[in-house]
Formats: C-alpha cells, sequence, structure tokens
C-alpha cells in the first residue's frame, strides 16, 4: 500500500474526515471517488465555458500552475527527493506528466472546445472500460464476471444518456474531429491511471503530484509564450480568473490527489469504475448552470451507472504492500 494513502484524507482540508471515522478504509475510498468524480464533472462545464473566451493552451497553463504554486508549501520538506526522482527517474516522471497532466489536458482541451460539455462528460466512461483492457493485456488480470456485468450495465446507462432514451438516435450520432481528440486524451489518461501504481515510493502523492505537474507544464509553456507572442497576452476578468482558481484548485489539484488515495486502495480498475459517474455530474451541473435541460433518460442513466459501479465493487480486489 502506498505509504501516505492513509493519512492522505486529513492532508486535504475539504474532504469530509469525519467519514474516515464512520467507514472502513475500502468505503472511504469509494466516498472519495464519488467525491472525485463530482470535482471532474464540474470541470467539463467551467472548463467548456472558459473556452469561449480564452485559448485551450492558456487554460491548460493557467489550470496546471495554480495547482503546482498551491503544492509548494505542502512539498517543501521533501525539495531533496523531489530533486532525486527527477534526476534519477526523469523518462518515467516525464511519461507520467505526458499522460496525466498538461500535455494531456491540452489535448483534452482542444477537443473541448468545438463538443459540449455533456458529451466530454459521456465519454470519461471511455475510461475503466480501457483500463480494463490494460490491466488485461499488460499486467494479465483477468476481469471479474461482477465487473465485467457492471462495466456493461454502466455502459447501458451513459449510452440512455447519449442516445436521449432512444435507440434511433444512436443511427444519428457522429463523431467530430473534436470529439476524437476528447476521446484521445481520456484513453491516454486511462494509462496514466494504471502507470500509477508504478510510482517512485520514496516520494509522497503529493510529491509526485507536484513533480509531474511541474514537468508537464514545463512541456507546454515555450508552446503559450509562442502563442502570446503572435496573439498577445490575454485580458482577464474577475469571473474567469475565479474560474481557472476552481478548476486548479478542486478538479485538478484535490481530485488528482483524491484519485490517488482511490487507486492505493482499491486499485486502477475498481477506481476506474467510478468515472462513469462523471457524466452524470457533468450533465447535473450543465442543468444547474447553463441551464441545460434534465430529462427522465437522465435518471434511468444514473441509475443504470450506479448500479454498475456498485456490481463492480462487489468483490474487492486485494491489494498488496510494495
Amino acid at each position: 500500500m502506498i505509504r501516505d494513502a492513509a493519512c492522505l484524507p486529513q492532508r486535504l482540508f475539504v474532504y469530509p474526515a469525519f467519514l474516515a471515522m464512520l467507514l472502513s478504509p475500502r468505503l472511504t475510498a469509494y466516498a472519495v471517488l464519488v467525491i472525485t468524480s463530482a470535482m471532474w464533472g464540474s470541470n467539463a462545464v467551467a472548463a467548456r465555458d472558459l473556452l469561449d473566451t480564452l485559448s485551450p493552451l492558456t487554460l491548460t497553463v493557467l489550470r496546471w500552475s495554480v495547482a503546482t504554486v498551491a503544492l509548494i508549501p505542502f512539498v517543501w520538506r521533501e525539495r531533496w527527493l523531489i530533486y532525486r526522482a527527477l534526476r534519477m527517474q526523469w523518462p518515467l516522471m516525464s511519461l507520467f506528466a505526458v499522460i496525466g497532466f498538461a500535455p494531456n489536458t491540452l489535448v483534452h482541451y482542444l477537443g473541448l472546445q468545438g463538443t459540449t460539455a455533456i458529451f466530454t462528460g459521456l465519454m470519461n466512461s471511455v475510461v475503466p472500460v480501457v483500463v480494463v483492457l490494460i490491466m488485461a493485456v499488460w499486467k494479465k488480470r483477468r476481469p471479474q464476471w461482477l465487473e465485467n456485468v457492471g462495466l456493461a450495465l454502466s455502459f447501458i446507462g451513459v449510452l440512455t444518456v447519449l442516445v436521449h432514451g432512444e435507440i434511433r438516435h444512436l443511427l444519428a450520432l457522429r463523431i467530430s474531429g473534436y470529439d476524437f481528440l476528447v476521446l484521445l486524451g481520456l484513453v491516454i489518461w486511462a494509462f496514466y491511471a494504471v502507470l500509477l501504481l508504478s510510482r517512485p515510493r520514496y516520494l509522497s502523492l503529493t510529491a509526485f503530484v507536484f513533480t509531474v505537474s511541474f514537468l508537464g507544464l514545463m512541456l507546454v509553456v515555450p508552446m503559450l509564450i509562442g502563442e502570446w507572442w503572435v496573439k498577445g497576452v490575454p485580458s482577464f476578468s474577475a469571473r474567469e480568473i475565479a474560474l481557472v482558481t476552481y478548476i486548479g484548485l478542486v478538479p485538478t489539484l484535490i481530485a488528482m490527489l483524491l484519485f490517488g488515495y482511490g487507486v492505493a486502495q482499491v486499485g486502477p480498475v475498481q477506481a476506474g469504475i467510478f468515472t462513469h459517474l462523471v457524466p452524470l455530474f457533468s450533465a447535473l451541473f450543465a442543468t444547474v448552470f447553463i441551464h441545460e435541460s434534465l430529462y427522465i433518460y437522465h435518471g434511468i442513466g444514473f441509475v443504470l451507472v450506479a448500479g454498475g459501479a456498485v456490481l463492480c465493487c462487489l468483490k474487492p480486489e486485494q491489494m498488496h504492500p510494495r
């Protein structure tokens, strides 16, 4: 088990610490993963709103800059371990940075600028399927039958929302280039979820996220400088600053740490299952904040998705110390 996993919830001020006293470690992890999915669901809505005025590259750099700077006070005492990781394991850390942090976010935002927040949320349901496939091929892990049933049930739930409860709409679906970029970013991120089990153990989870977040920023900042050199530095309203700060702190920093905690407790497969909840939260937030309509098929989809997630978690995966 990851050394600092048990104490991580207490290190996050927004986390309802009383749950850890009321629930078992596994149930606490499930609760954390539900909260994480809600945070990611809000990200699609907030980011889609910002992309009407900010470029994908600007939003990517600002988002990860907020998250990285916010972590500095918490990782300062591990600065020499961070230096060791950057010096001794830079290829692995760079891989983490590319597939899970700013470069992947840029791909995601490039797609999001031409598609909807609800569609983006729905595509998150690709992640658990890809995680299961990666684990089966790479780690030789045979999927449990409950996982197969749960994945199928959750996928039907997402499909129900996607086609508005009517199968005939399935024939009218069209995937654009923007949709493909969103899908590509999510598939790549599934590899991050699996690779997360191989992160350096001498770094706390907080220090690990800081390190790869910093590396990811270094990969995209030169592109932003070029963009601002050509187009000029954009101006920012108070509302945009508030939204960027929210995205950087909540669905980026806090959600990344909570997801790492969830993976440490229940493994990447079961943790990945909870991304099926992201489209449901995306639809809910889109209804509340950008006034999209909520229909009965959203409720049916929620029941199917949640039921599938429960089935996937009925037989816990044994996690062993490394």
